[in-house]
C-alpha cells in the first residue's frame, strides 16, 4: 500500500484550500490545461474544521473542488454528512450529495434522495423523500430547507409535520421549532384531539395547543359527527373552545335518522365542555327536519338537543309560526317536543304570538294566540296542547266536515287549549279569570275582526344550503 501525504504551498490562502490528507494512491494529470488529481483508497481531505472521507476522489486544485465517490463522510464539529456520491466546493464550503444523503447533528437527523449543505450558513437544502427526525417532531416532504442554528425547517410538497400536539399536513409548511410555531398553507389539514381542521392557511402553536386558520375552514369533530364551517377560525384546544367567523355553519349528522341539523350564522362559538354547546350570533338560521327558525342569537345544547333563541326569534314548524322575545325549543331524538316563548320585562317588547292554519283549504284563515308567555307541547309531530299565560287572547276558526263554521274570539288571564291529535282539531278550551268569549257564525265572519294585534304572518323560512 502506498501512502502519500501531499502538502500544498504555504501561502496566505492555505487555510481556505482543500487539502488532501491521505490516499492509498494518487495520480496527477493535466486536462486541457487543468490540473486533475485522482486519489484512490481511504481518501481524506481537510479544510479548516471540515474533514472529508471517501473511497475515491477527483480533485481540481485550481477550482478548489473535489468529486467524491463511495462511502462519503463529511464532518464538521458535531455535524456528520453521509452520501454515496457528492461534490465538495472548497471556495463556497458547500457539499452536494446524491443517491441518498443523511445529515446528523445533536438536534436532528435529516435524510433525502439528494441534498446540498452550506457549512458557513449551517443550512441544508434536501430534496426527494425528505425526512427529518427529532425526539419532539418528525417532518416528511418532497423538499426541505433546514437551518441548524435555529432548528427551523421550511418544507414543500406533501408535507407532514408530526408532533406530540398534532399532525399537520399541507403543500407548504414552515416549522419554527424553538418558537413552537408551525405555519402551513395550501391544502392544510391538522389532526389534533380527535378534531380535523381543514383550511387554506393555518398557524399552530404546539406549546399552547392553539390554532388559527383562514380560508375555507372546516372543522370535523370525529367524536360527535359535528362539522363546522367558516372563513376564519381560532381553536383553543386546552380550553375546548373554538371560534369561527364569516359565513359560519354547523352541520350535525344523525347516523340513526335521516335528520340533519343545520345552523347558519355570521359567528359561531363551540364549547366542547360538559355540557357541550354552540353559540351562533348574527343572522342566525336553524333547521332540523320540519323545524325552521331565525334569530339574532341562538344557543344549541348538543347533548340535550335544546335550542335557546333571542333577538327577534321566529320559529316555523309545519303550518305553525311562533314569535316572541325569547324562544326555547326542545328537540330530543330530533323531534320537536316543546316550545316555550316568553316576553321579556323590558320596554318596547312585544307579546308572544302564535299563528297556525287549521285547514289549508282556507288559506286566509289563521288561528292566533297572543299572551305574555306561550308554551306549546307536541307529540308525534302534532300539537297536543297550548298554554297561553297572562293577558291571553285567541282567535280560532271552526270547521265541520271540511266546511267553515264560524270563529271564536276569547280573552282571559290564561288560556289552555287541548287538541285531538287524531282529528287535528281543538278538543277543549279552558280560560281562567276575566273570561270573555264570542262565537261568530259563518254568516257574520265579515262583521268581526279576524286578527289579533301584532298579527304578521311571514314566509321567509331559511333554506338549507
Amino acid at each position: 500500500m502506498i501512502i502519500l501525504f501531499i502538502l500544498f504551498s504555504a501561502n496566505i490562502f492555505a487555510q481556505d484550500k482543500v487539502e488532501l490528507i491521505h490516499a492509498d494512491s494518487l495520480t496527477g494529470k493535466n486536462e486541457n490545461g487543468v490540473l486533475v488529481r485522482e486519489a484512490q483508497g481511504n481518501v481524506q481531505f481537510k479544510q479548516g474544521n471540515i474533514t472529508v472521507f471517501c473511497n475515491s476522489a477527483t480533485q481540481y486544485p485550481d477550482q478548489n473542488k473535489v468529486d467524491l465517490r463511495g462511502n462519503v463522510k463529511i464532518y464538521q464539529d458535531t455535524l456528520s454528512l453521509f452520501t454515496s456520491k457528492g461534490i465538495y466546493y472548497g471556495n463556497e464550503k458547500r457539499a452536494t450529495g446524491e443517491g441518498g444523503v443523511t445529515l446528523k447533528d445533536p438536534n436532528a437527523t435529516l435524510r433525502a434522495n439528494s441534498g446540498v449543505y452550506f457549512f458557513d450558513q449551517a443550512k441544508a437544502d434536501f430534496h426527494g423523500d425528505v425526512i427529518i427526525i427529532n425526539p419532539q417532531y418528525k417532518i416528511t416532504s418532497t423538499d426541505l430547507t433546514y437551518l441548524r442554528n435555529t432548528e427551523d425547517s421550511f418544507a414543500k410538497g406533501n408535507v407532514i409535520v408530526t408532533t406530540d400536539s398534532a399532525i399537520i399536513k399541507a403543500e407548504n409548511i414552515n416549522f419554527y421549532k424553538r418558537q413552537f410555531k408551525t405555519f402551513a398553507w395550501e391544502k392544510v389539514v391538522i389532526d389534533s384531539d380527535s378534531t380535523l381542521i381543514y383550511s387554506d392557511t393555518l398557524t399552530h402553536y404546539s406549546d399552547k395547543k392553539e390554532s388559527y386558520a383562514a380560508g375555507n375552514v372546516k372543522v370535523n369533530s370525529l367524536n360527535n359527527n359535528t362539522i363546522l364551517y367558516g372563513n376564519i377560525l381560532e381553536n383553543y384546544e386546552l380550553k375546548n373552545y373554538t371560534k369561527l367567523a364569516g359565513k359560519s355553519k354547523l352541520v350535525q349528522i344523525d347516523k340513526t335518522t335521516p335528520d340533519t341539523l343545520y345552523i347558519y350564522s355570521s359567528y359561531m362559538e363551540a364549547f366542547r365542555t360538559k355540557p357541550e354547546y354552540y353559540i351562533a350570533t348574527d343572522s342566525v338560521e336553524i333547521i332540523r327536519t320540519n323545524f325552521y327558525s331565525k334569530c339574532g342569537r341562538g344557543i344549541y345544547f348538543k347533548d340535550s338537543s335544546k335550542v335557546a333563541m333571542e333577538k327577534e326569534p321566529i320559529v316555523w314548524q309545519d303550518n305553525m309560526q311562533i314569535t316572541g322575545d325569547s324562544i326555547y325549543a326542545e328537540l330530543p331524538g330530533n323531534k320537536l317536543q316543546s316550545i316555550f316563548v316568553k316576553k321579556l320585562n323590558i320596554p318596547n317588547t312585544k307579546p308572544s304570538f302564535m299563528i297556525s292554519q287549521g285547514d289549508s283549504s282556507f288559506a286566509d284563515r289563521f288561528d292566533q294566540i297572543r299572551s305574555r308567555d306561550i308554551s306549546v307541547y307536541i307529540q308525534d309531530d302534532k300539537v297536543d296542547s297550548i298554554k297561553a299565560i297572562s293577558n291571553a287572547s285567541s282567535i280560532y276558526f271552526i270547521y265541520e266536515e271540511k266546511k267553515a263554521n264560524g270563529v271564536n274570539n276569547s280573552e282571559g288571564d290564561n288560556i289552555y287549549i287541548y287538541f285531538d291529535r287524531t282529528e287535528n282539531t281543538v278538543s277543549k278550551i279552558r280560560i281562567e279569570k276575566g273570561v270573555k268569549g264570542v262565537y261568530s257564525p259563518e254568516t257574520d265572519i265579515g262583521k268581526v275582526t279576524l286578527t289579533l294585534p301584532g298579527f304578521i304572518p311571514r314566509n321567509d323560512k331559511p333554506i338549507r344550503r
